[in-house]
This record gives C-alpha cells, sequence and structure tokens, in this order.
C-alpha cells in the first residue's frame, strides 16, 4: 500500500539534509539501523529519497558511504549540500568517531564529499576540518550548512558548535566560518550565541521576502525544532511568540524551496518497545511540511502539503452519531455541564478527517480520537482557550498501578506536545492518521504530530467541558 510518510526498511530515519533542483527534492537522511537496543545512530550514512510531488517518495540508495572503524567518518552525520559555480556538488557532512579524542572528550569534525551530480557523492579523505580549541571547542562541531553570502562573496558555513571553555548547559552557539573556494576555511566569531543552550543542531538559515530566518533544533530546556526571524542576515534574530514549527515529536527540521514554496523536513520519533507510554528515540520516520509567511509580520505558518491534503479520495459516510453525557439544541449546540461529546465512528488507522466547530463558550474543548463510546480510553487534542494552549494527551495515561491513584494523574497531558492554541472562536482542524502515526494541523497555523500506538478504530468527534460547542463541519476520507 502507497504510503505518505517515509521509512526505510528495518532501519530507521535520521536528520534530514533536504536539496531541491530541477522540480525535484532530494531528502538525504541518516540512515541509521540501530544495531543494538537503545543504541542510536550507530555506523550511520547518508541515504536518500527523492521526490517531484511529496505523495511518491523514490528511494535511491545510499548516498555518503562512512568510513572504517579506525577512520574521521566512522559515522556519517548531518550536513547540508551546495553546488559550486563550476556545477560540482559539495556535500559536508559531520564525520564522528568516538575513539578519536582530545582531552578525554571524542572529536567531531567536517568531512567532504563530492560528485558531478547530487545521486553520486564520494568522500574526499584528504579533506578533514576540525574547531580551532580557541573559539571553539572541539568536541561539539558538527552539522554544517554552507551557503553563498552575496554580500561577502564568500561561502559561510554554519554549525553546532560552542564556545571555547564555555559552561556545559549554556555554552551552545551556532559557529560561522568563511571560504571564497569551499577549500580553505577560516575561523569566525559565532554566527549566533545566545547562550541559552546545551547544543544549537542542525542549523540554517534562509531569505523569504524582505526576511531572513535562523533555524536550529535543542534538547535542553525543550526539544524542538526553534526558528528566529530578522530584516538582515545579520540580525538582530527575534524570537517569534511561537517559534517552534511542531511538537517535540518532529525534531531536527531542516527545510529547501523550489523559489517559491517552501518545505521543512524532519522525522517523527518512534516510542521505545513501539508503545504510547515509551520514551521518545533518536529516528523515525520522515515527514514534510509546508512553511507559509505572513508578510507584513514576517512569521511563519506551517500547513499540510497539497500532497497531504489529497492523499485520500474517497469519503466516507459517518452514520448516526453516538452523544456522549451531554444535550443537543435545535441548533446544532452540543452542551455538558462537565464532560460531553459527540463521537462518530473512524477507520482504523490509515485516513484523513477534517472537523470544523465553533466553541464560543466552553471550558475546555478539543478532538476525541479513536476513543469507545464510554471515553474510557482514547487520543485527546486538548485545547484549553484560558490556557492559550493545545496539547496531545490519552487516556488512561500508564497501565494503572495496584492502587486507583497510580495512574499518572498529576501528568496533565503529553506536556512536550503542547503548543499554542490559535486565536478565534471557529477552529479547523485536519488530521491524518497513517499505520502509527499522527499528523494534525489547527487553522492552517500549527501543526502537531505525535505517534498512536495503542488505539484504532473506535469513535472519534468534538468534546467539551462545561459548555458548548457547534460542529460545523466532519468529513473522513480514506483511499478504500
Amino acid at each position: 500500500m502507497k504510503k505518505l510518510f517515509y521509512k526505510p526498511e528495518n532501519a530507521w530515519v535520521g536528520d534530514l539534509i533536504p536539496y531541491y533542483e530541477n522540480g525535484t527534492y532530494y531528502g538525504f537522511y541518516l540512515h541509521d539501523p540501530r544495531l543494538k537496543e537503545k543504541e542510536y545512530a550507530e555506523e550511520t550514512t547518508w541515504h536518500l529519497v527523492t521526490t517531484r510531488d511529496f505523495q511518491s517518495m523514490e528511494y535511491r540508495g545510499e548516498a555518503i558511504a562512512r568510513g572504517g572503524d579506525l577512520e574521521p567518518n566512522k559515522n556519517a552525520y548531518t550536513g547540508s549540500v551546495v553546488k559550486d559555480r563550476d556545477g560540482i556538488y559539495h556535500a559536508f557532512y559531520t564525520a564522528f568517531n568516538a575513539d578519536i579524542k582530545i582531552n578525554g572528550k571524542s572529536v567531531q569534525t567536517v568531512m567532504e564529499a563530492v560528485g558531478e551530480d547530487p545521486e553520486h557523492l564520494e568522500t574526499r579523505k584528504e579533506f578533514l576540518f576540525a574547531a580551532d580549541g580557541v573559539i571553539y571547542e572541539e568536541f561539539d562541531w558538527r552539522d554544517p550548512y554552507v551557503f553563498w553570502n552575496e554580500d561577502e562573496n564568500c561561502y559561510y558555513m554554519l554549525l553546532a558548535a560552542r564556545l571555547k571553555d564555555s559552561g556545559d548547559l549554556r555554552g551552545g552557539c551556532i559557529g560561522l566560518s568563511k571560504s571564497a573556494d569551499l577549500v580553505n576555511w577560516t575561523y569566525a566569531e559565532p554566527f549566533y550565541s545566545p547562550r541559552m543552550y546545551i547544543t544549537m543542531e542542525c542549523p540554517e538559515v534562509f531569505q523569504m521576502g524582505d526576511y531572513w530566518y535562523l533555524v536550529f533544533s535543542t534538547f535542553s530546556d525543550q526539544f524542538t525544532t526553534h526558528y528566529r526571524y530578522s530584516k538582515s542576515l545579520f540580525g538582530p534574530w527575534l524570537i517569534p511568540e511561537d517559534d517552534v514549527f511542531d511538537t517535540r515529536a518532529n525534531y531536527a527540521i531542516k527545510t529547501a524551496s523550489d523559489g517559491m514554496e517552501r518545505y521543512a523536513f524532519g522525522w517523527i520519533a518512534s516510542k521505545y518497545g513501539a508503545d504510547d507510554f515509551g520514551p521518545w528515540e533518536w529516528g523515525g520516520t520522515m515527514a514534510v511540511h509546508q512553511l507559509v509567511q505572513e508578510r507584513e509580520t514576517g512569521l511563519l505558518r506551517t500547513v499540510p502539503t497539497e500532497a497531504l491534503k489529497n492523499f485520500y479520495q474517497t469519503e466516507t459516510r459517518p452514520g448516526a452519531p453516538d452523544y456522549y453525557n451531554c444535550s443537543v439544541s435545535p441548533e446544532g449546540d452540543i452542551s455538558s455541564e462537565t464532560l460531553g461529546a459527540i463521537l462518530y465512528d473512524i477507520p482504523e488507522d490509515c485516513f484523513s478527517a477534517e472537523l470544523e466547530f465553533e466553541a464560543a463558550g466552553a471550558h475546555e474543548f478539543g478532538i476525541a480520537l479513536h476513543t469507545d463510546e464510554g471515553l474510557e480510553k482514547g487520543y485527546f487534542l486538548r485545547m484549553n482557550r484560558k490556557r492559550n494552549q493545545a496539547a496531545w494527551d490519552m487516556w488512561p495515561r500508564s497501565e494503572k498501578g495496584l492502587y486507583q491513584w497510580q495512574i499518572k494523574g498529576d501528568v496533565p497531558y503529553q506536556i512536550e506536545t503542547a503548543r499554542k492554541l490559535p486565536g478565534g472562536q471557529r477552529f479547523k482542524v485536519f488530521l491524518v492518521r497513517e499505520d502509527d502515526i499522527c499528523v494534525l494541523y489547527i487553522n492552517d497555523e500549527t501543526a502537531m504530530s505525535t505517534r498512536m500506538y495503542r488505539y484504532k478504530g473506535g469513535k472519534a468527534g468534538i468534546y467539551v467541558i462545561q459548555g458548548s460547542v457547534k460542529l460545523l463541519n466532519y468529513c473522513v476520507k480514506t483511499n478504500s
């Protein structure tokens, strides 16, 4: 069966390195075989899928091989691809071998693979670019992002770096090196050093209209991908009110553009044991959002791609609804003094759903998904206007222990999935469920990805806590 979200057989997708040329998006990714239980990103190489429409992904095989066990590139990690003026492609990537150390810490270096087309890249072993040990520490020097800077007439290389002799928890920065020829590189002061994070992974900059955007991923105060914006490549970099593209589930997002549209490539993390109660893991399944700019403010919105919206074609009849603990007015308002819901039958696990509703006077409201008639189990998108927050939740939140209170009642929701709730009283929610992945969008503005392992089928609909909602549209599509 054709799939929307790409995952290789017997392996997982790590960090994406997207590149666009001549109508084709190249999705280079870190191919993680997960050789041992709870061991991630070992013997990682670059592999490649290509697409022209984001519905059909064509696997192209290994793109950059790793080196031997004694070489610096025992593992090939994240980087970027750039085409020079002579038409040669250069892939700069992170080389890592835990056995190569300085002062007791494993060293990261940058290596380069070149080729006459993006599908045939060979590592130049003579190129090995390490941190200087003066401005930057040697053990955090990874994820090179290379681009041509017109203003200075040279190439910039941004890196996930660390200030020399800085603290372990706040010294992460985006380092900067410069080159006129992609061969000889000089060290420069950090491109961005906010003194906030352990490290700032997968850095990237791009321009849309009048604004520049700086993208990076963190795992310290929040496990997510952030963005900053500015009218200049050199800052100052402003923090938007909602500065992330998705939940914690979608990490290490990087972007590519055809000059008109820009797309955000990331991986939706798996959970240990393929279970909702397992911790998030490194690596997962490829997912792509579209980024849309609000031209006046410069802010970015995360919206579904056309491929995602149109993948499922056959509308299913919802049938008669089930009502849980609520009343329905002649005007269609669904009200409850406590918890109430309107629920419809839902397909097992491969479908799209669109729900539109008004919630003018509810304490809390949201989407119920894969629940039973009594809401005893299932998933819930909790939308709380008082807290200005949306977050994924599930019930129950853990296996019930010997005592009733051992149900994790002190965990209010999946806190790592919390996002800013868009304003207004009318909400349009679009979601896609494929296998154990669920990707959801609110008002073509906010993306909320997660994994769903335990529950399938059952019911879906709108719930309300103390107040009323009005369901305006409910549409489910499959390809069966």
